[in-house]
């Protein structure tokens, strides 16, 4: 039997589902109804027996009222709607406008075109640096400050090529992630750094070269170690990092027709990063005669160059309309770094779970991020928290920028294009969604018939995620079909417009 309760909060839009032990007839208040029959009872009737299975609540922003709930207040995996709160929280903490820094600095004098000391590349985590939809050639930020060095008269760096990642902590995937991850190996969720660069993947090129396959590596490094067994004669090679390892492998056989081309997330991205430096220098005809090593940037340092990124807002797109791991977990430990002095895992948890109750209104123990992107099992969410993150979200000066980074149902290039299809949400729907193994769910805002904005949260831990998202797009069909066509309310939001598909960097995203 469904056992569920409403109670309202004394302050604001706030609203508590309270678990109640009465029998769920003497506990309901009266719903708004359709036409035919109370959307509980269609709720109800849609899930059927799966409710347990569930945790589902859609609230009216007009109302300031519940149209439908089943355990609201349960405490879920919200796998990528976990992006949610990470998108909101970057927002508020950081500001749309932000623009990660990467710095390049001097650690000594130059003398005669002699720099007598290190040089310094010292980041914020910007997970836009060197990114390939961002810059065709994602050497170029490297090139452009190896040119102001040398516009500085060094033709020669007495020291090393220093990587500073101290913005973040050395925790470099997150708590509990997937096995096929491998720890950051992955190219859908490669490792985390406080100088991240091309995605923090390693490209790996086997070229059939006469009689011998040659490996090719880009950005052209020596310090991330790769072995090759890589053979002539067959149609299929790979390239690996196993978890724990540093070194990748790159197996198999291929034909003569090559190149092939593989991306791997290296074992420490800083190293990359700085060594990427070093490569850039060296290309600019600047003699580096120590190596590429990792160390904080002392306080002395002299600055040279600053690269600043694009805005934040630009970025949140790729969190929830494209379910980017990569750039969850670097604007989640941003805000971490923003909130608590350090982006880590440890610190990120409890800052983001304060702030979501104390601005968002959400109840004490409902949402706990254990990571950035939804890929950790320790995540945790409830459908009321999720829906409170949205309400703060849509009531402040960046909401329209947050409506429109969205996936619209059945329309653009986002993890909604084949959904909704033929429906009253087809292009009205917009939301994040979330899968991984046993949680499928879905969280955003639907515009009913009558003009009302809804707010919703279906979230499913069950066997049946297949089953699960055929619910889901029968509830957000529900909801846009909601109430009789009236006056438009001056607060409703426009949906999202489709927009042409942006470069890809060539990375999947569990959505």
């Amino acid at each position: 039997m469904l056992v569920r309760s409403f109670c309202r909060r004394a302050l604001g839009l706030a609203f508590l589902v309270c678990v109640a032990t009465a029998p769920a007839a003497a506990q309901e208040p009266p719903l708004p109804e359709t036409a035919a029959m109370p959307l509980q009872a269609h709720l109800e009737r849609i899930v059927s027996r799966e409710n347990e299975d569930w945790g589902i609540l859609a609230w009216s922003l007009e109302r300031e009222q519940p149209l439908f709930a089943v355990n609201p207040n349960r405490v879920m995996i919200p796998a990528s709607n976990n992006k949610v709160f990470t998108a909101v929280w970057a927002l508020a903490v950081l500001g749309p406008d932000y623009r990660f820094r990467t710095e390049l600095l001097r650690g000594g004098p130059i003398e005669s075109g002699v720099l007598r000391g290190d040089v310094y590349l010292r980041g914020s985590g910007d997970p836009a640096f060197g990114y390939p939809a961002y810059d065709k050639d994602p050497m170029q930020p490297l090139r452009t400050m190896a040119r102001q060095l040398r516009a500085r008269g060094v033709r020669v760096v007495e020291g090393d090529v220093v990587g500073d990642a101290s913005v973040f902590d050395t925790a470099r995937f997150g708590p509990e992630w997937p096995r096929d991850t491998g720890n950051g190996a992955s190219t859908y969720a490669p490792t985390v750094s406080g100088l991240p660069f091309q995605r923090n993947l390693l490209w790996v090129r086997a070229v059939p070269a006469g009689r011998q396959v040659s490996i090719q590596l880009d950005p052209p490094i020596t310090e991330i170690p790769v072995q090759s067994s890589v053979r002539l004669g067959g149609r299929r090679a790979w390239a690996v990092r196993q978890p724990g390892s540093d070194t990748i492998e790159v197996k198999g056989a291929v034909s003569g027709r090559g190149p092939f081309r593989f991306g791997v997330g290296v074992a420490v991205p800083e190293l990359m990063t700085a060594a990427a430096l070093r490569q850039a220098l060296l290309q600019e005809g600047i003699e580096v005669r120590g190596e590429a090593k990792l160390g904080p940037t002392p306080r002395d340092a002299v600055p040279v160059h600053r690269h600043y990124s694009i805005r934040l807002a630009e970025m949140i797109p790729r969190l929830n309309r494209d379910s980017d791991n990569f750039f969850a977990e670097h604007l989640w430990k941003a805000a971490a770094a923003k909130a608590t002095g350090k982006g880590s895992y440890p610190r990120g948890g409890p800052a983001s779970a304060n702030f979501f109750i104390h601005r968002a209104g959400v109840p004490y123990g409902q949402v706990y991020q254990a990571d950035g992107s939804g890929l950790s099992a320790y995540n945790r969410a409830s459908a009321y928290s999720l829906v409170r993150a949205l309400i703060y979200a849509h009531a402040q000066p960046w909401s329209e920028g947050f409506h429109h980074s969205l996936a619209v149902a059945a329309s653009g290039d986002g993890t909604l294009r084949n959904l909704f299809r033929g429906s009253a949400a087809a292009n009205n729907l917009h939301a994040k969604t979330g899968y991984i193994r046993g949680v499928r769910t879905l969280s955003g805002y639907v515009t009913a018939r009558n003009g009302e904005t809804i707010v919703f949260s279906f979230l499913y831990n069950g066997r049946n995620t297949s089953g699960a998202r055929g619910i889901q797009q029968q509830l957000g069909t529900l909801l846009a079909d909601y109430g009789d066509p009236g006056p438009t309310p001056a607060a409703r939001p426009q949906p999202p417009q489709p927009r042409a598909a942006p470069q890809r960097g060539g990375a999947r995203a569990r959505n």
